[in-house]
């Protein structure tokens, strides 16, 4: 490493630093955010409801973990289970304690016995929970518009079907209590179209899709994978009868936690991580341009009534309530244009959101933010995400 190298990455991180602690404050950052963050991140394992039970548990088994060392992680539910709406997430992590300075992970799925499907998919269990705040509901139709590598559209698949889980094969029923027979498998209304602009990721998003979903899902169009820019103006592929119930909007980011574990693990070795080195504060900037043409995207194409889930990995506002600023001074802007809808931000009234968030995020001026310092001690994050309604604007 030159000279001139060491000057350089070593400006980068201490404009890095000066940037975070500006917005979060120094003492928290220095104190309590950023050893956060740098510690291992904290995965779950969501369960394939597809494949058995029996042969996720025969994986945590081969893996020498004690199940009583599991615990189930609540994701909560901001709609009462009489509307209608489905729980068909789980996910398990291994117990933790604040004391604790490591986190291990899951092992890698292993293929079922009887379906070959892959038993778990290892994530941070905040994106679950953006997944299930979609409130994904029997019938609908939903977009996870940046999709890749394909772990929120393989958890909200485990709520849209819920007739293929494999209970409900053993049951003779819908393990759900839906009414819905196995043999009526094939008679849904409900879609899933997963997107992803780059070709080698959406690829990798196929082959995951495949891995993880019953393959007569992907053959009779429940679930479909599609490849289309989505900051693009010319968006009618994505385009479904009537819009989308349900869009999720996984934006590119920063990803800071990412630049800080490059970092550390290349300063072990003397060495300097391109992902530190080439940072810049301008970065959020020019992302935030990308990621509120998604969000518009995402607006034209999901019917009014119907919800927009955003969410990034960044802890920078400005890829996160400042995106929802421009969202709705961009859909005001669209109105004058002619535009009859417009947009409504949070849960709506008799959710209890706040109530029920508190153990996993922190609100924010838009939505809310899950990050590994959090009180509540779940150390996971970070992910910001907010909630917008598309509405009647007439």
């Amino acid at each position: 490493m030159t000279k001139t190298t060491r000057n350089t990455a070593a400006a980068a991180e201490e404009s890095f630093h000066k940037h975070y602690s500006a917005i979060w404050g120094a003492e928290r950052w220095q104190d309590s955010l950023y050893p956060a963050l740098a510690k291992p991140t904290r995965h779950a394992a969501l369960i394939n409801r597809y494949a058995s039970p029996s042969d996720f548990w025969q994986a945590i088994a081969e893996a020498n973990l004690d199940r009583d060392d599991l615990e189930q992680v609540h994701l909560p539910s901001l709609t009462p289970p009489s509307s209608g709406s489905l729980n068909g997430i789980i996910c398990y992590a291994r117990k933790t304690s604040p004391s604790e300075l490591s986190v291990s992970t899951f092992p890698p799925p292993k293929p079922a016995a009887f379906s070959q499907l892959l038993t778990h998919w290892n994530l941070d269990a905040a994106s679950a929970l953006v997944a299930q705040l979609l409130d994904v509901r029997l019938g609908e139709s939903v977009l996870d518009l940046c999709a890749a590598p394909g772990g929120k559209s393989i958890a909200l698949a485990q709520s849209m079907f819920p007739a293929w889980h494999a209970e409900a094969s053993s049951l003779g029923i819908d393990g759900d209590a839906t009414g819905t027979r196995p043999q009526d498998r094939s008679v849904t209304s409900a879609v899933l179209r997963s997107n992803e602009a780059d070709a080698r990721r959406q690829k990798r998003l196929v082959e995951n899709l495949q891995a993880y979903l019953p393959a007569q899902l992907i053959k009779q169009g429940s679930v479909q994978c599609l490849r289309v820019d989505g900051t693009s103006t010319i968006v009618n592929a994505l385009l479904a009868p009537g819009g989308y119930d349900k869009v999720l909007v996984d934006a590119p980011c920063s990803s800071e936690r990412h630049i800080i574990h490059a970092h550390l693990k290349a300063s072990a070795s003397g060495n300097t991580a391109p992902e530190m080195a080439n940072w810049r504060t301008g970065s959020s900037k020019r992302l935030a341009q990308t990621q509120l043409s998604l969000m518009m995207t995402a607006l034209k194409v999901v019917r009014v009534g119907g919800r927009v889930v955003y969410a990034t990995c960044s802890i920078d506002m400005m890829e996160n309530d400042g995106v929802i600023e421009k969202m709705v001074a961009q859909v005001e802007k669209e109105r004058k244009k002619g535009a009859k809808w417009s947009v409504k931000l949070g849960f709506g009234e008799g959710t209890n959101a706040d109530g029920l968030l508190e153990q996993w995020a922190e609100k924010t001026k838009h939505g809310w933010i899950v990050l590994p310092d959090h009180p509540g001690d779940g150390k996971w994050g970070p992910l910001y995400f907010a909630v917008v309604t598309k509405t009647d604007g007439t």
